[in-house]
Order: C-alpha cells, then sequence, then structure tokens
C-alpha cells in the first residue's frame, strides 16, 4: 500500500502571489497536526513526567511551542517590550505569560508550577490559539516582504528567517518530545506501541 503525503496550505493564504509563505504555514501545520497525534491519549502524568530533574516535561514543551509562535510571528517582528506589551499580547492571546512555560528549566527544575495539574486539553488549546494567530498574522505577510528586517537587541532577522526559526524550532522540540516519549515506554510509564 502507498501512502501520499500532502502538505495542505490553510485557508486565507494566497499562495499564488506568496507561495513561500504558505508553504511555511502548510510545513508548520503539518508538524502541528503530527504532534496531535503523537501525543493523543497522554494524561496529566505523562505531561508532568521527568527522566531526572532539570529534563523539560512534554508539558513543558508544548506551552514553549506555543509560546514561540506567538513570540516569533506576532510579538518581534513587530518591535513589542517582551515585558510590557508584548506579554500582554501573549496572555491575550494564549492565556499565559511568556515565563509560564518553565522554560529553560533549572538544573534542579521539576515540571513547571504554573502548568502543575494542566489537563491535555489545555495544552491543545493554548497551540490551536497561538497557530490562529499566527496565521492570523502571516496571511498579511508577503513573499515580496520576507526580505525585510527588524531589530532585536542583539541582532537584526529577516522575515523569511523567523518563519525558518519557527519551523525548525517546533521540529527540533518535536523531536525532543517523541524521545520523552521513548523514555517513557523504556522506563514502563506507557505501553510500548505495537510494531508496524
Amino acid at each position: 500500500m502507498t501512502i501520499e503525503r500532502r502538505l495542505t496550505v490553510p485557508a486565507g493564504y494566497d499562495t499564488a502571489a506568496n507561495p513561500r509563505t504558505a508553504s511555511f504555514a502548510a510545513q508548520l501545520d503539518d508538524l502541528l497536526t503530527r504532534l496531535k497525534k503523537d501525543t493523543a491519549g497522554m494524561e496529566v502524568r505523562h505531561l508532568e513526567w521527568q527522566p531526572h530533574p532539570g529534563m523539560n516535561t512534554i508539558g513543558m514543551l508544548l506551552a514553549h511551542l506555543a509560546v514561540v509562535d506567538v513570540w516569533w510571528i506576532r510579538i518581534a517582528p513587530y518591535g513589542l517590550d517582551p515585558d510590557a506589551e508584548g506579554d500582554k499580547v501573549m496572555v491575550a492571546t494564549i492565556g499565559i505569560h511568556m515565563d509560564d512555560d518553565g522554560l529553560p528549566c533549572p538544573s534542579d527544575g521539576g515540571h513547571a508550577p504554573t502548568l502543575k495539574d494542566k489537563p491535555p486539553d489545555f495544552y491543545l488549546d493554548l497551540l490551536d490559539r497561538a497557530r490562529r494567530e499566527s496565521h492570523r498574522e502571516l496571511t498579511k505577510w508577503r513573499d515580496a516582504d520576507l526580505g525585510s528586517t527588524y531589530a532585536l537587541p542583539d541582532r537584526v532577522i529577516t522575515r523569511e528567517w523567523t518563519l525558518y526559526h519557527v519551523l525548525e524550532h517546533f521540529a527540533g522540540h518535536y523531536g525532543q518530545i517523541l524521545l520523552l516519549k521513548r523514555l517513557m515506554y523504556d522506563a514502563g510509564i506507557l505501553p510500548k506501541p505495537e510494531p508496524r
């Protein structure tokens, strides 16, 4: 049996005028769909599990992915002060503050106290709300403007690099989540999946 894999561009993108931006949006959504499948059925105890102190939990990583979507697409390119307007945008968009994800986790740290006992739907809602806001913003971005820059305190960044970074960041932490799942299988915390 042959499996066909396709990327679907979300609604609202002009694929003829802005194919690169639309492609990034489709890639981001594909990763989110796959992440949701790979975390389906997890319980609070799975989302808060650490192999040892100082390690990110799956819950912290899910919250972080939502924070990063909003930060890089909605806050950084518009020059919003992260401690003032930026944090207000974050709370208005996903309902948590920028630092509520608990990252970076201190070397002796546990699951973020701000996320304690949060159910799986809480994290899915964060991700969905962040992505809706990202799409609302990105449908306004034009491929012709991807080379335009904005300044952060320590660097100048293009909008195209921003899209690339959100994508590679998401993929990197998605891999970390899959590794944590594997460690839970090995520790007997999650049942091992059936071989394919």
